[in-house]
């Protein structure tokens, strides 16, 4: 039977249209299960370009190297309009915290997270895999450099999907750990890293289940401090940046009292995040207290420059240079603090910077400090006794005088400040005004006796050594005012072994002037007060030095019988 030709045109359209109807049709795609679980891949922080591109290469890989029941990549347009209804733009780095809270609104699993860098021959890849419900929960995948992002990806997706055996293992370990089955954990544990040696995730929960022991009924027969170091040093040998390995490390050390290896562990925590400002302060605080503040000042410097501005960094970065005793720097720092929050120029914060200009050696400046602190403070004894003692310092001696003074008013019984006049007076060539001062001291708290009578004690010392480098009579003058001072407030064998020795050489200096034809009667009564003087006081004073004493008083009774001659003379 023959077909026509106008009916078999429609014919084989109709066949052709009906085999590209068939040809055309999809087998419904087979979605995720159950069980599948979902992994977070945000861009990658650094280079921007490369960031961005690699997530959506490491997303694709994973949707076609794994079967969707198992595992399946949270979308893009998911992750960018959560990322969006957050307040971030679509796309964004974050940082893992930010990408752990994303995680939970995504529901994802798992993490791959990391840094991408752009080097001279294309990009170099920090990459890691952490568990959404801790960032601290973390194993590091590859460290890769390639010009191609798409074979960078497959590396890293390689290194995932190995490194994913430990999580089933790894969570029989945490559900035992839960159940107080230490030993059934540490198992489950070893057979997570018997499929991946390079597991830290599964080394993490050996580490917690040694950790546990601490608390145990038998804590003190399991060995937990040293399982634990060797664990987590097995860790961190394999990952630096593990943050649980590392607390859990300073807990021991802690334990261990072991303050070198606490700081040391506390700043290798910090590299981990230098974003953690919680963290930060720790390790400075714990820096300064052990006395290492010098290795703090670059870490506060760091705060300080991330924080422009901020008060309270500006604070503690003062307070660790003074720790650190780098005095020019803590006062540029304390200046720079009080700029930024001028209430914060107390009496307290004058005093410190007064301090801080005084131990540079920069007296002036410091009473210039002083001086503006006064002016907030009038009624501050303390600081107008700060300014006193860095005037004299700074060789101003009438203006640290006039200083004292203004103290004095304001607290006469003020502990110190009496003495701290007496030797601006002895620095004066004032030894009365000194032995008044002195004295005054000793009417407003008769308890300060003791202390008043040693303190012209070393005055008087003092002057007679200064006088013994003159050798003018006027200086060891000086120095018997000084003494018999103090020996009338409290005697002393100090006091007296210095009159008698003083008292000498004004004779022996007197005695050629009194050979004289010019020599008068108060000359003669001049030297005889002096043989009273070594008389009276040098035998009371000679356990000092007995030696020496022993040969003033002889050669005093030589000079006996010459003075008492030449009294009888010239005092008719």
């Amino acid at each position: 039977m023959k077909v026509s030709y106008r009916f078999a045109l429609p014919a084989v359209g109709v066949a052709v249209a009906m085999a590209a109807s068939v040809a055309g049709a999809q087998v419904p795609r087979q979605g995720p299960g159950p069980e599948t679980k979902r992994v977070v891949v945000t861009a990658f922080r650094g280079d921007v370009a490369g960031g961005v591109k690699l997530a959506d290469e490491l997303r694709t890989r994973i949707s076609n190297d794994f079967n969707i029941r198992q595992l399946m990549p949270v979308s893009k347009k998911d992750i960018d309009n959560t990322l969006v209804s957050s307040g971030y733009k679509p796309d964004s780095a974050l940082a893992p915290n930010d990408i752990k809270e994303l995680a939970k609104l995504v529901r994802g699993d798992e993490v791959i997270d990391g840094e991408v860098r752009k080097t001279a021959g294309g990009y170099k890849v920090n990459a890691r895999l952490f568990l959404s419900r801790d960032v601290a929960l973390s194993q590091p995948l590859v460290t890769v450099e390639g010009n191609n992002l798409g074979d960078i990806a497959k590396q890293i997706v390689h290194e995932y999907d190995q490194a994913r055996k430990q999580i089933p293992a790894t969570q029989e370990c945490e559900n035992n750990l839960r159940a107080q089955k230490v030993d059934a954990a540490v198992a489950a544990a070893r057979k997570a890293i018997g499929t991946y040696p390079k597991a830290t995730i599964a080394r993490l929960c050996i580490a917690n289940a040694f950790q546990s022991w601490k608390n145990g009924p038998d804590s003190a027969s399991k060995p937990w401090k040293d399982s634990v170091l060797a664990v987590t040093n097995a860790i961190t040998t394999i990952d630096p940046l593990s943050t649980m390995a590392l607390r859990l490390k300073f807990g021991v050390y802690e334990a261990q009292k072991d303050e070198a290896n606490q700081t040391k562990t506390l700043i290798q925590l910090m590299g981990t995040d230098p974003t953690n400002t919680q963290l930060v302060e720790q390790v400075v605080a714990t820096l300064v207290n052990t006395g290492k503040a010098d290795e703090a000042v670059p870490i506060i410097d760091s705060l300080v420059k991330a924080n422009p501005g901020d008060p309270q960094y500006m604070r503690t970065r003062w307070l660790v240079l003074r720790a650190a005793k780098r005095w020019k720097d803590a006062v540029a720092a304390g200046q720079a603090y009080a700029a930024a929050d001028p209430t914060v120029a107390d009496s307290s914060y004058y005093l410190r910077m007064i301090a801080d200009l005084g131990a540079d050696s920069a007296y002036a400046k410091a009473a210039e400090m002083a001086s503006m602190a006064t002016q907030k403070y009038p009624k501050n004894a303390q600081l107008w006794a700060l300014k006193a003692q860095n005037e004299r310092k700074a060789g101003q001696i009438p203006a640290a005088v006039a200083s004292l003074r203004q103290a004095l008013a304001i607290d006469p019984k003020a502990p110190g400040l009496q003495m701290l006049l007496a030797q601006l007076y002895v620095d004066q060539n004032q030894p009365d005004s000194a032995v008044a001062a002195v004295k005054a001291d000793v009417a407003a708290d008769a308890s300060n006796k003791t202390r008043d009578a040693a303190f012209l004690v070393s005055l008087g010392g003092a002057a007679y050594k200064a006088a013994e480098g003159t050798k003018k009579p006027e200086d060891y003058q000086k120095a018997v005012t000084l003494l018999q001072a103090s020996d009338a407030i409290e005697p002393s064998a100090n006091a007296k072994f210095f009159l008698g020795v003083s008292a000498f050489r004004l004779l022996a200096g007197a005695a050629p002037e009194l050979q004289k034809k010019t020599a008068t009667c108060n000359d003669a009564k001049a030297a005889g007060n002096y043989l009273s003087m070594i008389n009276t006081n040098m035998p009371a004073g000679g356990s000092v030095s007995p030696e020496t004493a022993k040969q003033i008083l002889g050669a005093a009774g030589q000079y006996q019988a010459f003075v008492d001659a030449r009294t009888k003379q010239l005092c008719k």
